[in-house]
């Protein structure tokens, strides 16, 4: 795998990619074997002052902390504190209403504890000590979505089925604090048992991302938040979230990409072999925001997927402005992180929508270059975009009804002429699309098999959104 033809690809890739889904700033990291061997970043840090995006503007990573929470966890685990399959309530007094059996540290990183869905406890404010904060959480026993009447606290038995819970991770950080031999707070345990051995310098897990909690150096290289609709930008107040060891910390991909490379080789120092296989291999059923998922693996926190290139993923979001998106393939021992000063306004949990669906564009082009694909453009943008138009308009005027005469080339020149178009284009690009399309025994299938010959995979994804297709040629 060459690193600079994926260079070469980002850079061609990744700014259109961010116009078209209004992206301010973004930050990718990629590793390979044991070190950090790309970083790029490209756009804003800061739209009012102009401030570039770089490789060392910090950003909050959101739930992609919750690895963090959980290698400190089977680090006491490691040293004979506390099992895997030990009940948590010997430790801290979390007690499933629906019985049956009690919860474990294994259920917590799994998201099978029984307890439901919540957002993080966000507030205006920070947040109190973990210990406080939890203890009024349990008291309250209600989800925070709209005031907890969207969905319930606890959703079943223990080991029931997948429920991504944030407060779930939140007492596995009080669980490291009440276990930790020198009595530290998880920022601080974190920060000496996890960061300083992986060398991650610009990381840290505080109780607030706040200048009480926070150096005053990092939070300067930290990136501004934006919250988006289409055609709309807003920085909307600081929150912080209570459930703060499920998603407070902040850090760059290449730090990152320094974590996740611990875990794909053997666990870098900070834990043992076996201990890494284990969060990186599934241990569960697992599933996503939105409920259990019988496609979906999850590990001990991680979500795990199969296939000749197994990999293991994960995201995040921060509260208003933020994303954060992580993969690993752990054959291929390749970590990949990206980091966006963006939160798309619509529906939560949506792997679609802008601030997400962005870094999924950015890793497919990724994904190439780990099957062994050359990433970068066959095309340039605007010679892509035509070509495209033109095999559907070639579709539209023949195939698609059934008519077996091509349109006369002056027809062709008069529609690339007169065409009124959005982003910059090519007409002959157009032209040469539109002359691709034949009526054959199965012009539907030759169609589509013409598009992706010409089309590499990662490439049609961002045109068939740029073009408003997003389903073409899926089925």
């Amino acid at each position: 795998m060459d690193i600079d033809l994926l260079a070469e690809a980002l850079d061609a890739y990744v700014p259109e990619i961010m116009g078209h889904y209004g992206t301010p700033g973004l930050s990718v990291a990629v590793g390979v074997g044991t070190e950090v061997a790309l970083a790029r970043a490209y756009g804003l840090a800061d739209l009012a002052t102009g401030r570039p995006m770089t490789v060392d503007t910090v950003g909050p990573t959101g739930s992609d902390c919750k690895a963090y929470t959980g290698v400190a966890a089977m680090q006491l685990v490691e040293r004979g504190l506390i099992g895997l399959d030990d009940p948590v309530e010997e430790h801290f007094p979390v007690v499933n209403p629906y019985g049956e059996r009690p919860i474990t540290l294994r259920d917590l990183l799994t998201h099978r504890s029984g307890l439901g869905v919540n957002l993080g406890n966000w507030a205006r404010v920070p947040p109190a000590p973990l210990e406080e904060h939890l203890r009024r959480v349990f008291e309250a026993g209600r989800s925070d979505a709209y005031g907890g009447t969207v969905a319930p606290f606890w959703v079943g038995p223990v080991g029931a089925r997948y429920t991504y819970s944030n407060v779930g991770i939140a007492v596995v950080g009080r669980l490291v604090e009440l276990l930790d031999p020198e009595g530290a707070t998880l920022s601080e345990g974190v920060r000496r048992n996890v960061f300083r051995p992986l060398r991650m310098e610009s990381t840290v897990l505080p109780r607030a991302q706040h200048p009480d909690f926070v150096p005053a150096e990092l939070l300067a290289r930290r990136s501004t938040g934006y919250a988006t609709l289409p055609g709309c930008t807003f920085t909307l107040p600081e929150l912080y979230p209570g459930d703060y060891p499920a998603g407070s910390a902040l850090s760059t991909p290449s730090d990152h990409a320094r974590f996740v490379l611990a875990l794909l080789n053997g666990g870098g120092g900070v834990l043992e072999p076996g201990t890494a296989e284990q969060m990186i291999t599934a241990q569960a059923s697992g599933g996503t925001l939105a409920g259990p998922a019988q496609d979906h693996s999850v590990g001990l926190v991680f979500n795990v997927f199969g296939g000749e290139h197994p990999y293991i993923g994960h995201g995040g979001e921060y509260l208003w402005g933020w994303s954060h998106f992580t993969r690993g393939w752990t054959e291929d021992r390749v970590a990949l992180v990206i980091s966006a000063n963006q939160y798309d306004l619509g529906d939560l949990g949506l792997s679609d929508r802008p601030s997400h669906a962005a870094a999924r564009l950015v890793a497919e082009v990724v994904t190439a270059w780990v099957h062994g694909a050359d990433p970068r453009p066959r095309r340039d943008p605007a010679a892509a975009r035509g070509y495209l138009a033109g095999l559907l308009i070639g579709d539209r005027l023949t195939t698609r009804l059934g008519i077996a005469d091509p349109p006369a080339p002056e027809e062709v020149t008069r529609i690339a002429e007169s065409a009124v178009v959005a982003l910059p284009w090519d007409a002959e690009a157009f032209r040469q699309g539109v002359g691709e399309v034949r009526m054959t025994a199965d012009p539907l299938r030759d169609n589509v098999e013409t598009m992706r010959r010409e089309v590499p995979a990662h490439e049609l994804e961002l045109l068939k959104r740029q073009l408003g297709l997003p389903g073409l040629a899926s089925r």
